[in-house]
């Protein structure tokens, strides 16, 4: 008799809930055995970095055995797979059923050595923990304020630095003028400001936007503003707190919140805490012990030997376990996040968040909660957020009480990877649908969504510069769950290499008009249609055929469809493995969307409302 065990994560009747589940919550195992076994069957279990119990399995019918259990050890991850032993021909053996090699969820497989087993992850949250309204439902874009526009009439930059230059024109490209060290000696400016952003908010709100992500504004010696010199005070050269209050009112009458870069894993050694340079009257800890910063910071050898970030001399680490450091930054009356949080921004994306202890990201939560109720926390973090290890330790952000999200740099890398066909449609799929498991459902709603940032390339100059391939990321973007940011200049045709040449100026006057039509048009597409900003989520695959569906119910869904493929493709739905609960052959057959046709690298994103009969194109 064929050995025949199986069991799927993503399908319910064989684990319910789906998903990461909360404290305390019941989670029902099934494994389907058609093969002769020995009792007990049962399911293992271990704690992340904690005990490994087994949990007897009991019959259920004559090929399936089931057990309920409890996760009694409280928030973090837990992983599991089943033992059981075979009988043939009055011989035993103890086989193993376990996750697939890729540990990517979903269908498993049978192992004969317990070592080898990959086991399957499973998250275990406090509670639920959404992100506001506003927020999860909106479109962001991402402005690094000194590229962005200069709101002056006669051009003129606002309060240059010294020892620094002023490109000559705006078309000029980005570049460094460093050391023999690598150390950048002379800082350069387009003359970008919050004037600037104020005078394009007409652009911003016809092109969709709701969320403004504003680089760092606070005073720096550099143009990227990383290196903060005073978090009290607005850069000269982007503008005063005045102009900044003004760009928070006209913002929020344009139906627009703001989110601020908060960077508390260092500051600038040019700052007036550290004062490297002297450039601040008060003494800072780089010039003397006595100075009131000096516990700020981490010395191993007074003065010129430093903890820093990553070891950049120019951004020594504040020691945010220093009770003063805390109080600065968020406990205090007037710390930083609850001086800028009041005057009526919408949140805080953390910079580095990996880089912060889970005590300190609490705090910085829990003063934003009580100084603006309905506000946003995201984080910075590059990986899978569920199980993230930063400095030998698990990380915790999103099982409650920290970071609503994070910063969605796996779907960004799955997007790419699937434009470039280094990754299959199929893998594709499995990959979002392994981040749909191991994340919490609010938490996978409210990530921050993005195919560029200033810390990667251009997705156009990543797509080798092919505006059919740009469109499907974008509409990858707005489609995908989670909140969609668009890098400033990625919807004029903005190309760039890494920093600085992803940091060009944006191109007043000289867009890319389609691919601006077409962001145009996808985001008042998502923020048309509920199924994309609320939905459920079920990618699926037909050869070079990606597809995804988002749901709201089986009367109310979008379903996307990209030809990753340079060939014409027809959509043949009964050639669709059945996958998930939703049933998708079926599902779709029902929905008279069998043999549509997708050119080579093109698209057809339908729609159904509820009382209609037929889907309808909407691109």
């Amino acid at each position: 008799m064929t050995e025949t065990i199986y069991y799927n994560s993503w399908l319910t009747e064989y684990k319910k809930p789906f998903g990461a589940v909360s404290v305390n919550e019941e989670v029902t195992f099934t494994l389907t055995c058609e093969c002769p076994v020995v009792e007990p069957v049962c399911l293992v279990v271990q704690k992340d970095f904690g005990d490994t119990f087994e949990v007897k399995m009991r019959p259920d019918g004559l090929s399936q055995h089931q057990v309920t259990i409890q996760l009694t050890e409280g928030q973090g991850l837990y992983y599991y797979f089943f033992k059981l032993t075979l009988q043939k021909e009055h011989q035993t053996r103890i086989v193993y059923y376990g996750n697939n090699k890729r540990f990517k969820g979903g269908e498993g497989q049978i192992y004969e050595d317990e070592h080898q087993v990959k086991p399957y992850q499973l998250t275990s949250y406090l509670y639920e923990d959404p992100s506001p309204k506003w927020y999860r439902e909106g479109v962001a874009y991402h402005i690094f304020v000194d590229r962005f526009c200069n709101g002056n009439e006669d051009g003129t930059v606002l309060n240059p630095k010294r020892n620094s230059f002023l490109y000559a024109h705006q078309e000029d490209l980005p570049m460094y003028i460093k050391n023999k060290d690598g150390e950048v000696i002379r800082w350069e400016f387009y003359g970008g400001n919050l004037k600037g952003i104020i005078q394009k908010l007409p652009y911003l709100k016809a092109l969709g936007i709701t969320i403004l992500y504003l680089s760092p504004i606070f005073e720096a010696r550099s143009n990227h503003k990383y290196d903060t010199g005073d978090f009290m005070k607005i850069d000269p050269m982007f503008g005063d707190e005045e102009t900044f209050k003004e760009l928070i009112q006209k913002a929020e009458k344009n139906g627009m919140h703001i989110l601020l870069d908060g960077v508390f894993n260092h500051s600038g050694a040019d700052s007036r805490y550290f004062n490297l340079f002297g450039t601040y009257n008060e003494k800072g800890a780089y010039q003397s012990n006595e100075s009131i910063y000096s516990n700020w910071y981490t010395f191993k050898k007074f003065p010129e030997f430093y903890e820093s970030w990553w070891g950049v001399r120019d951004l020594p680490k504040l020691n945010t376990e220093n009770p003063e450091v805390r109080s600065f930054i968020y406990e205090g009356k007037n710390s930083v996040i609850r001086k800028w949080s009041k005057l009526g921004i919408g949140g805080w994306r953390l910079d580095v968040a990996d880089e912060l202890s889970d005590d300190v990201l609490k705090g910085i939560r829990s003063a934003l909660d009580e100084t603006v109720p309905n506000s946003v926390l995201i984080g910075e973090v590059w990986e899978d957020v569920s199980n993230k290890i930063s400095y030998n330790k698990r990380r915790h952000y999103i099982e409650g009480g920290m970071l609503h999200g994070a910063m969605n740099y796996p779907f960004r890398e799955i997007i790419i990877g699937l434009l470039q066909n280094t990754i299959t449609p199929q893998e594709a799929a499995e990959k979002w649908m392994n981040l749909k498991e191991n994340y919490p459902a609010e938490a996978f709603k409210s990530n921050f969504n993005n195919i560029g940032t200033h810390d990667s390339k251009r997705i156009l100059t990543i797509l080798d510069r092919n505006v059919s391939k740009l469109k499907q990321a974008m509409a990858l973007l707005f489609v995908l769950p989670g909140v969609p940011c668009l890098y400033y200049g990625d919807e004029a045709g903005l190309e760039g290499n890494e920093d600085p040449d992803n940091r060009r100026m944006y191109p007043w006057g000289r867009e890319n008009n389609e691919i601006q039509m077409f962001a145009k048009k996808m985001s008042a597409i998502r923020n048309k249609e509920g199924s994309l900003r609320e939905g459920d989520f079920y990618p699926f695959s037909q050869g070079g055929l990606m597809g995804i569906i988002r749901l709201v119910s089986k009367e109310e869904f979008v379903i996307a469809l990209l030809n990753t493929s340079n060939e014409k493709i027809h959509l043949e739905t009964s050639a669709i493995p059945e996958q998930y609960d939703l049933n998708i052959p079926s599902f779709l057959n029902e929905n008279q969307i069998e043999h549509i046709q997708i050119e080579g690298n093109g698209m057809v994103l339908l729609k159904k409302e509820i009382d209609q009969e037929t889907m309808i194109h909407i691109i």
